[in-house]
């Protein structure tokens, strides 16, 4: 069976049993498992083990198996898998446990209103000794599975405010808290002890996991969303494998950020699952199952970089799989196995990095991790890749090591700021040729007093105005007198944005704005030289308003400012939005092309069948030594026009989700 390191397609199956689920395995039958080993192909099947519930939907020996069982169910799977030679894993909810922390209320999470969490475990407390150890040893001998993605973990570790975690954080810091506890913000410390409760997460994840390690060292074992984008740190335990599941409401673009910022952690293997179902409706909850176009996207953003995907289907609640569901994901398994010779464990080559700074994150985290204020770099992720930049996403602990690499540096709007020697390490890259790119206010003011390259005079969010009536004579009120601004590059078409700032600088003007578009411009964009590099300056948080609210001018933007640099693959032209990715896979050029059309992103639309391809591509590339141009899968040989300036072009008439174009020397 193959490792996760060799793994690049699976299908993930869980669906948190509870006592109330009836008889376990009741319609579970050897047939079915096997009809999707042979049908889907998959490297590795992910099942239900525990859900956040904490009950176990196979008989554990550890007490919180669910009461009725027809058979086996895990052994029934280990057998069959095993047969197959596909790896099994256990989907299995780690500090969440519902179960446990009503039946342990002394390990549950002292919030600091001073009411127990019902179930987040603490993080020092003994649930990892208790159960979860226990548990994991028992899956890895008894069963012989091999490994365990733990969901219900850093996005749900909260920090505890029981006696003995205050007591801990002071005997360890040195700090005295003069017996007030550090619940806000505005309380002293209160960063610092968030910090501490972020190390008491690592020591446990390292605890249990170097546990079963010395005793299953074969035993593969993932925190699901560690070291991930809701976890934007250096990898410091011993995981196998990294991976997480994408937001069913937005997964494309969610994919898009998932992956960038998971692939940085260059060493550790890594996927990303889709939820095969988008559940909510018009704000309601829901189950209605994607079509398999929309999947094929998804997988897409996700294997382009370089990860392995899975997609997710629920079980029913006796453990069995929705075969009619299962069914359905031939065509999708057939698309991703037939990318994967050109894509999996591929690397990218360094063109464009976005900050996703962890020291930011952890200030802006309403829980130890989450993605609170997400849209700040998702939205610039969405942005740059729609503008054809070849990007990758990039934490402190990533830059210091490859900062010279790289023709731009974005740095998206800032919710606290950045340290002393992030700042400096940005300013020298500009220094030394780089182009450092600023978006939003916050980020500009402090890049201005850093730098003294320009000036912000910063603006109301918005702007007052006289109305006058009661209605507009489109049968809306008009009450409001707060409206947004309007920006331009050229006079002649019109956005509108909110919380500005003016960029007061002499260079290059990008975009101009003003209260109406019949009132005078100031600068909203400018770029100026910065000794042997440039810095430009975006006044106001376009990542964000581009995913709430896409504005065309929002992408003609930043394709003026990318201009500052010469990408290695440049899309003249295209019917359609298409993302480049450059990458190198096995020592050859491999340029992925994936279509970022559609419908993905609107809340209108539940599922969609059709994704517009895209048409006409004319690419120009800087590889001189092309001998061929091979488009994958389709092995289709481009005709390649030798440029003067020693680039090469090609042309592509269709695009219809994705597609590889290889460049052979």
């Amino acid at each position: 069976m193959k490792k996760r390191r060799e793994s690049f397609w699976g299908v993930h199956f869980d669906f948190h049993a509870t006592p109330n689920d009836g008889i376990q395995g009741k319609t579970l039958t050897e047939e079915s498992i096997r009809e999707i080993c042979h049908l889907l192909k998959p490297d590795f099947i992910q099942i239900d083990c525990k859900g956040h519930p904490g009950w176990t939907s196979y008989p554990s020996k550890l007490g919180n198996a669910v009461p009725e069982f027809a058979q086996d169910t895990l052994k029934l799977w280990r057998k069959v898998t095993r047969e197959e030679n596909i790896a099994l894993y256990m989907h299995y909810s780690g500090v969440y446990d519902v179960k446990y922390c009503s039946e342990h209320p002394q390990q549950r999470v002292l919030m600091a209103d001073g009411y127990r969490h019902f179930g987040s475990t603490k993080l020092n407390g003994s649930y990892a000794d208790d159960l979860l150890i226990p548990q994991l040893m028992e899956l890895a001998g008894d069963y012989e599975v091999d490994g365990v993605w733990v969901d219900g973990e850093c996005w749900m570790a909260l920090a505890d405010f029981s006696r003995e975690t205050l007591d801990a954080f002071e005997e360890e810091t040195g700090i005295n808290l003069n017996g007030k506890i550090p619940a806000t913000d505005n309380d002293p410390y209160f960063y610092e002890y968030r910090d501490y409760n972020r190390t008491l997460f690592k020591r446990y994840l390292s605890h249990y996991i170097d546990a079963v390690h010395e005793k299953y060292p074969n035993f593969e074992i993932c925190s699901n969303w560690a070291f991930s984008d809701h976890m934007p740190e250096e990898v410091s335990v011993n995981v196998d494998f990294l991976s997480g599941d994408l937001n069913p409401l937005n997964s494309f673009n969610s994919a898009r950020y998932a992956a960038r910022a998971l692939a940085q952690q260059q060493g550790y293997v890594w996927d990303l699952m889709s939820w095969n179902f988008r559940n909510n409706v018009a704000g309601h909850s829901a189950y209605v199952p994607k079509h398999v176009n929309q999947l094929k996207q998804e997988a897409s953003a996700v294997i382009a970089l370089g990860g392995a995907f899975q997609d997710y289907v629920p079980q029913n609640r006796d453990g069995s799989p929705k075969m009619w569901e299962v069914r359905g994901l031939k065509e999708l398994s057939d698309f991703v196995l037939a990318r994967k010779p050109f894509c999996h464990r591929a690397t990218p080559i360094h063109e464009v990095a976005l900050l996703l700074s962890t020291y930011d994150r952890h200030r802006e985290s309403y829980h130890l991790y989450s993605r609170t204020g997400y849209e700040k770099v998702m939205g610039m992720t969405a942005l740059l890749c729609d503008v054809g930049a070849s990007l990758e996403i990039a934490c402190e602990h990533t830059l210091k090591k490859t900062i010279s690499e790289y023709k731009m540096i974005v740095v998206p709007e800032l919710y606290s700021g950045l340290e002393d020697e992030t700042i400096k390490l940005l300013l020298d890259y500009a220094k030394n040729g780089g182009n450092l790119v600023l978006s939003g206010k916050n980020t500009c003011k402090i890049f201005a007093k850093a730098s003294g390259a320009f000036e912000c005079k910063e603006q109301r969010e918005f702007f007052e105005t006289e109305i006058k009536g009661s209605e507009d004579g489109h049968n809306n009120k008009t009450s409001n007198k707060l409206v947004p601004y309007s920006f331009t590059l050229d006079s002649r078409s019109y956005g509108s944005l909110f919380a500005p700032c003016e960029i007061v600088a002499d260079g290059k003007v990008n975009a101009l704005f003003a209260e109406k578009q019949d009132t005078p411009l100031v600068k909203l964009s400018v770029t100026v030289p910065y000794e042997n590099g440039t810095i430009t300056a975006i006044g106001f948080d376009i990542g964000s308003q581009y995913l709430n609210a896409t504005q065309f001018m929002h992408r003609e933007l930043l394709k003026e400012i990318l201009s500052l640099y010469e990408p290695m693959v440049r899309v003249d032209s295209s019917l359609g939005r298409l993302e480049i990715i450059a990458t190198k896979k096995d020592g050859k050029t491999m340029i992925q092309l994936v279509n970022a059309g559609g419908t993905h992103a609107d809340r209108a639309v539940a599922t969609d069948d059709y994704i517009p391809p895209v048409l006409d591509v004319k690419l120009t590339i800087s590889a001189s030594n092309a001998k061929k141009l091979i488009l994958h899968p389709e092995e289709t040989e481009l005709p390649i026009t030798y440029n003067p300036d020693g680039k090469i072009s090609c042309s592509i008439p269709r695009i219809d989700i994705y597609s590889i174009l290889e460049i052979c020397e």
